[in-house]
């Protein structure tokens, strides 16, 4: 799978966005989908890599990071009726706590260990540190 495209297929502007990714499946089914979740941090690990990323990449990331905290935000308020539908309230905290860091850590130029995370992306299980 091409990092690239995983991003640009979570990414609503994009003409390759699919309903069945991560942000598609959130924001459609309000669900939080696993592997969807887990191929796109994978392509942030790939993507970390690299030597410098296009204004274009940085666009499309800072989009679907705003996006999916506007949808954290809608399901801890109490008025809105958006409720991410398959979590447990702590496990929304943590999924929370690591997209942040994830998208946080990848644009200052370091991503996390791997093995830091108490549930491994089984994608990455042999990714090397960045």
């Amino acid at each position: 799978m091409d990092a690239h495209f995983v991003i640009a297929r979570n990414c609503a502007g994009c003409e390759a966005y699919d309903d069945s990714s991560f942000i598609g499946r959130l924001h459609e089914a309000q669900i939080w989908a696993h592997d969807e979740y887990w191929l796109l941090e994978w392509a942030l690990y790939q993507l970390a890599g690299e030597a410098s990323f296009t204004q274009e990449l940085s666009e499309r990331l800072f989009d679907i990071f705003s996006y999916s905290f506007l949808l954290f935000g809608c399901h801890f308020d109490r008025k809105d009726r958006f409720k991410i539908r398959n979590l447990r309230r702590n496990q929304i905290y943590d999924f929370r706590d690591r997209f942040k860091l994830v998208f946080e850590s990848f644009f200052a130029g370091q991503m996390p260990i791997p093995g830091y995370f108490t549930e491994p992306n089984p994608l990455l299980v042999d990714t090397p540190y960045r």
